[in-house]
């Protein structure tokens, strides 16, 4: 009923400009200028972008697009049953405040200064509104207002512009991205103080006091940036072998604690510089490497809400007092709980009241279409609440033995292992280890061998530890991760796991759920022509009855009504009856006006026949047809195409859904994917079931509810649409911000050609450790020529990276066959 009541308040305001009209600069969608096949049939890729377009017409907001630029991100459509009941608290707490109030939000979507800026513009129109602090970089906002600020209808004005407001909880990760930035920042002082100490030793001073005074110096630097930046390798590589996991941390961390070592007893023995100034180097750069790869990822995962899974959700229990807001967690069962429209039913609960309920099943089968629960049933738990009335249920089981508790919890990706972790990596990080350990060892012998003495040997132990500078995958390949997640950042795709692109390589079957995957998610009038031959009056009564509504196909309506121009008329003084599973009836000056199914639309007088076979909705006056109306959920715009392109490619595409069967085979044929690949009438514990069994670590699934939880969690890569619900993004690899999935093709293909370039930078380093090894045995090796040859090393294999990115385009990509799997 929100979601009407919204449509209804839409429907009142006249645009200032036609909502269609051209944007000087805009190629594609008019909102957000994504590309629009040949023959759209709207200017816009979807409902959101069209509706938030003209949102900032009528505000006066146009200056918001000057500031974004010609492209920007499709407008997520907002969840129906948006829950906002984590904002009463804090709206209590404004209210009991003595004069000003601090209000700190988290917000999703913010990225350019356009965001920043139509927020701060729709806080100072509210009025009590003081002073507002908007973060892109942390997706944060903090609000200072008075009691008088109305901060209800603040949020749903900003989440009207598609953006979504929570509660702040995203504390935990900025305290870890502060530390890594300012072990980072450390770093790379002591570094470049090392060197600057260590330029006077290598110029000449080597006797006396103040070369002492300077090799101590040389020391301590290396000392803290040990204990500053070599910690966090240390720490890392420790958890990983508790793990039972030979991460690549290992031979940074062994490089740096035997360098360090070796050097330490050197000075110490016959106070020699050693290896300090390339040491604290070397830290330095592994820092930088790892805070580049850190970096996208973690501006991606903040990009969103974060997700408390069970604890976030609320519900009203009734008390001696009344209702009382407690966590869902808390109920028990013979608990009495109070239902709002669009409040989900935590745990299954009967029905009280004589009268039927509607309610909404998607989450528990991915499907919108309401269905009616008389008075007495045993109502499910996932399922949501329509119409608009509120009511009461008794909870038949404590919330712990709730379906939702399995899907809620489905454990998020453990993504600790680092960037570049699967089994190729670790099982190059073993054979690294251990080459390293036996050349150094190598070295030792040698020397003594060729009658060095005991400090030589060690000194060539020492050079050959710290020349196996592992710059290409400490820095280069960090890179190249780095360019390529955020290159898909610009097609609209987030990745959100360090691993995922590792794992992609792997992939030989995709899996798309259908609702709100492949399709939009939303209903379409088919022939909007049907509508606009409506007289004036009959006009006005279906506006009034569409916005009355909150059932799918009266959604659907509204909004063709809205494309048509019918954006006046609503009147307020009207009441509207709907009826459980039939529809809405409004009476007008004494006439009785009916939006609903066909057969009920004629009760009393006519014929439902009449209606066209694929007509499933009627418009009608007193029992006689005024519109017979067909409305069809459509594909993403590059849906068909995509799944061709990825079957010319090799991959074995699927579509595995809750829906019917016949309606998921209707779909695959208008989608390319062949009937035997069209899998219907799946339930979550039943998706998951299928994915476990097919899946050989080469699986891709794509859903967009919780329903689709256990499957994500089940497959090998995971991907969602469905940002407005953070659940399922915290537990996938990656997001889509864009109207179509080509995104998700275009990551397949990017993680194929990163192969190739970080098997490049590979080689490149190869080379490198091969001509600086032969130094270091044949005792040629000094830190001079150390600190010389690793940056030197570090700038080739990046210039490697950027010169083979730069070269390689994602709309030509191999067939699949001719490409071996990476695990």
């Amino acid at each position: 009923m929100a979601f009407g009541i919204a449509l209804a308040e839409r429907a009142r305001v006249t645009p200032r400009a036609d909502p269609a009209t051209p944007l000087e600069g805009h190629e594609g969608c008019l909102h957000c200028g994504a590309s629009l096949p040949e023959g759209a049939r709207d200017a816009y890729c979807c409902i959101g972008c069209r509706f938030v377009a003209k949102l900032l017409r009528e505000e006066g907001l146009e200056r918001y697009y000057t500031l974004r630029g010609p492209k920007g991100d499709p407008v997520a459509s907002v969840d129906a049953h948006r829950d906002r009941k984590w904002l009463e608290p804090i709206e209590q707490a404004v209210a009991e405040s003595e004069g000003i109030a601090r209000v700190d939000l988290d917000m999703q979507g913010l990225s350019c200064a356009a965001c920043v800026w139509v927020t701060e513009q729709m806080f100072r129109r509210e009025k009590g509104g003081l002073r507002v602090v908007v973060n892109p970089g942390l997706g944060t906002l903090t609000l200072s207002v008075d009691k008088a600020f109305p901060l209800r209808r603040f949020v749903e004005r900003i989440e009207s512009l598609g953006y979504l407001l929570g509660p702040a909880r995203k504390a935990d990760s900025r305290d870890k991205d502060t530390s890594l930035m300012l072990r980072m920042g450390l770093s790379i002082a002591l570094a470049m103080n090392g060197m600057i100490v260590a330029i006077s030793l290598y110029a000449g001073l080597e006797h006396g006091p103040l070369a002492h005074f300077f090799r101590t110096l040389s020391f301590g630097f290396a000392l803290a940036s040990v204990a500053v930046g070599g910690s966090y390798f240390f720490r890392s590589a420790f958890a990983a072998l508790r793990r039972g996991i030979l991460h690549l941390d290992l031979p940074i961390a062994l490089g740096i604690l035997l360098a360090f070592g070796s050097s330490t007893w050197a000075f110490f023995d016959h106070d020699a510089q050693g290896y300090f100034d390339p040491l604290t180097v070397f830290v330095a750069l592994m820092l930088v490497g790892r805070f580049i790869q850190q970096r996208v990822l973690d501006a991606n995962r903040r990009r969103l809400l974060a997700d408390d899974g069970v604890d976030a959700l609320l519900t009203r229990r009734l008390g001696a007092h009344g209702p009382e807001l407690v966590r869902c967690v808390d109920v028990k069962e013979g608990d009495r709980l109070l239902l709002a429209p669009g409040d989900v039913v935590p745990v299954e609960a009967k029905l009280e009241g004589n009268a039927a309920a509607s309610l909404s099943l998607d989450w528990i089968n991915g499907e919108s279409a309401p269905r009616s629960f008389a008075s007495g049933a045993v109502l499910p738990a996932g399922a949501f609440l329509g119409g608009g009335e509120s009511r009461t249920v008794v909870a038949k089981q404590p919330f712990g033995d709730s379906v939702l508790v399995d899907l809620l919890r489905t454990p998020t990706r453990d993504d600790d292992d680092g960037p570049i972790s699967t089994t190729f990596w670790r099982r190059f990080a073993q054979i690294y280890v251990f080459a390293v350990l036996a050349l150094a060892a190598g070295a030792f012998i040698v020397a003594l061998r060729f009658g060095a003495n005991m400090q030589a040997a060690l000194d060539r132990v020492t050079a050959v530890l710290i020349v196996t500078c592992p710059c290409a995958f400490g820095i280069a390949a960090p890179l190249a991760y780095q360019s390529v997640q955020a290159r898909l950042r610009r097609e609209g795709l987030f990745v959100r796991t360090s691993s995922f692109l590792d794992r992609a390589t792997a992939v030989r079957r995709v899996v798309f759920d259908k609702t709100g995957t492949l399709t939009t998610g939303k209903l379409r009038v088919a022939d909007p022509s049907r509508l606009e031959a409506l007289d004036a009056e009959a006009k006005v009564a279906l506006l009034n009855l569409a916005t009355r509504s909150a059932h799918p196909k009266s959604a659907a309506v509204a909004r063709a009504l809205d494309v048509i121009g019918v954006r006046e008329g609503f009147r307020d003084d009207l009441v509207a009856r709907e009826e459980i599973g039939r529809g809405v009836e409004l009476s007008i000056d004494g006439r009785t006006w009916r939006l609903g199914a066909p057969s009920w639309v004629f009760v009393g007088a006519g014929d439902s026949s009449s209606a066209a076979a694929d007509d499933d909705v009627a418009f009608g006056v007193d029992g006689r047809l005024l519109a017979s109306i067909e409305t069809v959920e459509d594909l993403r715009l590059d849906a068909a195409r995509e799944i061709r392109a990825l079957r010319e490619q090799g991959y074995d595409v699927h579509i595995l859904s809750g829906d019917s069967q016949e309606r998921v085979l209707t779909l695959a044929e208008k989608a390319s994917v062949p009937a035997d690949h069209a899998v219907g009438d799946h339930g979550p514990s039943e998706k998951a079931a299928w994915v476990a069994a097919r899946d050989q670590q080469d699986t891709l699934v794509m859903g967009d509810g919780i329903n689709d939880g256990p499957a994500v969690s089940q497959a090998f890569c995971s991907g969602t649409p469905a940002i407005d619900r953070p659940f399922l993004a915290a537990r996938s690899d990656f997001y889509l911000a864009s109207a179509g999935i080509r995104p998700v093709r275009l990551a397949l293909e990017a993680a194929r050609r990163l192969r190739r370039v970080v098997v490049l930078s590979l080689g490149v380093a190869l080379a490198y450790n091969v001509v600086t090894i032969a130094l270091a045995y044949a005792g040629l090796m000094t830190p001079l020529l150390c600190a010389v040859l690793m940056p030197t090393s570090s700038i080739t294999t990046i210039l490697a990276v950027i010169v083979s990115l730069a070269g390689t385009s994602w709309h030509a990509a191999p067939r699949l066959e001719t490409v071996p799997k990476w695990k």
